[in-house]
């Protein structure tokens, strides 16, 4: 047994018939909970055990996170952009920007409820009293615009 593992509050047992029973110690009662639930929760401790161990100016290696059975994936729950990424994006967002003056007033107002304000197709349709098809059809017809102003 690794060392970090005589401390944690979750563990898994294998029974007689071959099934897996996955606990997690909650104020000192064990629940047994789904194999997703405790996977969620390992993952959590994980990550939480990793920035501990960072912080603590520790370096923990590939190898290291393969004796633990932790992927990679698994120690970051965001996506870090590069900076190119980031300036790539900025500079078609500029573009963007740059033409959308160019749109009639309701080609604007389906792109900005769309694409800004979050609002469904279904929602959007609803709205202005017409069919998803139709919304979906001015949808394409002013990203082809869009497209065609844009040079693209």
């Amino acid at each position: 047994m690794k060392y970090w593992q005589k401390a944690r509050n979750y563990r898994k047992y294998e029974r007689e018939d071959g099934m897996f029973v996955y606990i997690i110690t909650v104020d000192g009662e064990d629940v047994e909970v789904s194999a997703e639930v405790y996977q969620a929760y390992s993952q959590a401790d994980r990550r939480e055990r990793y920035q501990a161990e960072r912080d603590a100016g520790l370096v923990l290696s590939l190898n290291k996170l393969a004796e633990d059975e932790m992927q990679l994936s698994y120690l970051t729950d965001r996506h870090i952009e590069s900076a190119e990424d980031a300036t790539v994006l900025n500079v078609m967002a500029e573009q963007l920007r740059s033409v959308l003056h160019l749109l009639e007033a309701d080609e604007m107002d389906l792109i900005l409820c769309l694409y800004t304000k979050g609002v469904s197709i279904r929602e959007y349709a609803r709205q202005k009293g017409l069919s998803d098809f139709a919304i979906r059809h001015r949808e394409r017809k002013v990203l082809i615009k869009l497209k065609k102003l844009l040079g693209k």
